[in-house]
Formats: structure tokens, C-alpha cells, sequence
């Protein structure tokens, strides 16, 4: 047989070569990306009432003003309740945890010989408060964010015009079509995290103070906040509230895990189906594929942003691919 000749043309050299010039610019840019996915997210959780209140003859650009009142005057007044009660009984759990471990006996053993394995539970709180500082210590960034979703709140009722001069006449329905899914979709897994945050916290702070446990703001923080990790944060929640536990009795540590699963089933049975499943359409074990892969590629940004990330994907790609 004669040897086969493989000819690569001069446009196939360029065409790889712009791509990979391009998947490296989007990787030098990943944090400009990433920030205005987060604001994309802001804008359609927000979207809906500020069209609401643009059906009662208020300006919308006063009616983004209203929600972003409404929105920091929320989150100015919770924490400045939760805040100081939540870095005074974190300070004291970081303190006492690793003390009461020396004096607890696991089937006649000291738990301090097991306690290289919970380096990360007796950090975590710290961690979180940490976290959740650099937060609100970044205020370029925090007032970057709210100046993006603001002009794309104005610019979201002209989208559909965008759109026309962006792609044309032929391109429209699908762009229209992948813009309304994502803001239909998004808007519910934004609002859903919310609301499933909020409610898992307070169930998981009366059970705290059901059973005694001391510092119960920061555990129901952490419980509330480890909810935008689904399936993985409840399990991580649980365990670090029955090593709290432990410092009162075995008994209430078992009562505690106990809690904890009666808490995680009772969301997935209950609530996370009728917040998530019916709107998102999300498979659990799809949701954990994409978030061991956004923990993977991006650490913790990566596993909370990579629902939404996938379900972006996920509408894109089946827009395009439908049959006109």
C-alpha cells in the first residue's frame, strides 16, 4: 500500500491556532467572566420585581433603586444582629473544641487521637466567618457588582433589540428563546437557594436549641450557607454540629446526627423537590457530577456556581441543537 499523504491547509493552521488564542484570552478573563455570570444571576433573580413594580407607573430605574434599598437594608440589618453574636460564639467553638476533644472517650478511646482527621471540621467555622468577612470588606468589588447588574436591570427590557443587531433576524427566535429560559431558569435557582437557605437555617437553629447545643447562630449559619452545596453540605453541616455535641454527652451527639438527617431528608423529600426539582428539572446525581467538577476546575466558587453554570449550558445547547 502507498504511504497516505495528510495535508493540512493554511486556513486549518490559522483557524486552531485563533482558537487557542481565544480558550486563553477567556481563561485570563475567567474572573471578569465569572463576575458577570454572578451579576447575569443578580439580574434575573431581581428582574421580576423590578418589572412588577414597572406595571405600577413606576420608573424602572427607580424601581431598581427601590429593590436595592430594600435588598441592603435587609442585609444591613441582619447582620448587624447575627454578625457580633456570630463572631463571639465562633471564637468560643474554634477555642473549646479542640480542649473537649482531649476529655471525650470514643469506645475507650481519646478522641484526640482522631482529631488529625477533623483539622478541617475545627477550621471550617473559622473559615466561614472568615469568608464571609472578605465578603463585605471588598467593596470595590461588591460595588462593581451592583453597577453591572444595575445597567444590565435597565438594559433588560431592550434585550430583544440587542439581540436583532447582534444576530441578525435569522438568529433572533433562538437568542430570545435562550435568553427567556435562562432568566426563567436562573431566576428560580437563585430564588429557590434563597429560600432553602433561609428555611433549612431556621429548622437547624431550633433543633440546636431543641437539644441544648451551645453556639447555635454560628452552626445554623453554617448549616444555612453549607445548603448552596447541595448534598455535600448538609452531610459536612451534620458533622460538625455532632462534634459540637460531643461536649455535652454521646447522647446528645447521636440526637444531634439524628436531627441532622431528619433535617436533610425532610428537604429532600419535601422541600428541595417542590423548589428545585419542579422548576430547575435538575437529576441529584447530575447536581453532584457538576459540583464535584466546579470544585474540581474552581474550588468553592466553582462547586456553587456550577449548577447554574450547567443549566446555562444545558438551555444553550438544546436551543441550538432543536430542529427550526
Amino acid at each position: 500500500m502507498k504511504p497516505q499523504k495528510i495535508e493540512i491547509s493554511y486556513k486549518t493552521i490559522i483557524f486552531t491556532v485563533l482558537v487557542a488564542i481565544g480558550l486563553g484570552v477567556l481563561w485570563i478573563l475567567r474572573d471578569l467572566i465569572l463576575l458577570f455570570f454572578v451579576c447575569f444571576l443578580l439580574m434575573e433573580a431581581l428582574n421580576p420585581t423590578v418589572t412588577k413594580l414597572e406595571k405600577l407607573k413606576i420608573p424602572r430605574t427607580l424601581g431598581i433603586f427601590i429593590v436595592y434599598l430594600i435588598v441592603i437594608a435587609v442585609i444591613s440589618f441582619s447582620i448587624a444582629g447575627i454578625v457580633p453574636i456570630f463572631i463571639e460564639q465562633t471564637s468560643g467553638l474554634v477555642q473549646t473544641l479542640p480542649n473537649t476533644l482531649q476529655n471525650i472517650k470514643i469506645f475507650g478511646t481519646s478522641a484526640i487521637d482522631f482529631s488529625t482527621q477533623f483539622k478541617l471540621l475545627e477550621s471550617l467555622p473559622s473559615e466561614v466567618a472568615k469568608a464571609a468577612l472578605s465578603v463585605f470588606s471588598n467593596i470595590f468589588t461588591g460595588l462593581l457588582t451592583l453597577v453591572i447588574t444595575f445597567y444590565l436591570l435597565h438594559e433588560r427590557r431592550h434585550f430583544d433589540r440587542y439581540i436583532v443587531k447582534i444576530f441578525g433576524a435569522k438568529g433572533q427566535g433562538k437568542a430570545t428563546k435562550i435568553i427567556n429560559l435562562l432568566e426563567t431558569r436562573l431566576a428560580n435557582w437563585v430564588n429557590g437557594e434563597l429560600l432553602l437557605m433561609t428555611v433549612i437555617g431556621l429548622m437547624s437553629y431550633v433543633a440546636y436549641l431543641f437539644l441544648g447545643l451551645n453556639y447555635a447562630v454560628p452552626l445554623a449559619i453554617i448549616a444555612g450557607l453549607m445548603e448552596i452545596v447541595p448534598n455535600i453540605g448538609p452531610i459536612i453541616t451534620t458533622g460538625i454540629a455532632g462534634l459540637v455535641a460531643l461536649t455535652i454527652s454521646p447522647l446528645t451527639a447521636l440526637l444531634t446526627i439524628l436531627a441532622g438527617m431528619i433535617i436533610h431528608q425532610s428537604e429532600n423529600n419535601f422541600i428541595t423537590p417542590k423548589i428545585m426539582k419542579e422548576t430547575v428539572g435538575l437529576h441529584p446525581l447530575v447536581t453532584i457530577m457538576a459540583i464535584a467538577i466546579g470544585a474540581k476546575l474552581a474550588g468553592i466558587p466553582g462547586a456553587v456556581l456550577a449548577v447554574p453554570i450547567f443549566l446555562t449550558i444545558q438551555i444553550i445547547a438544546g436551543v441550538l441543537i432543536e430542529k427550526d
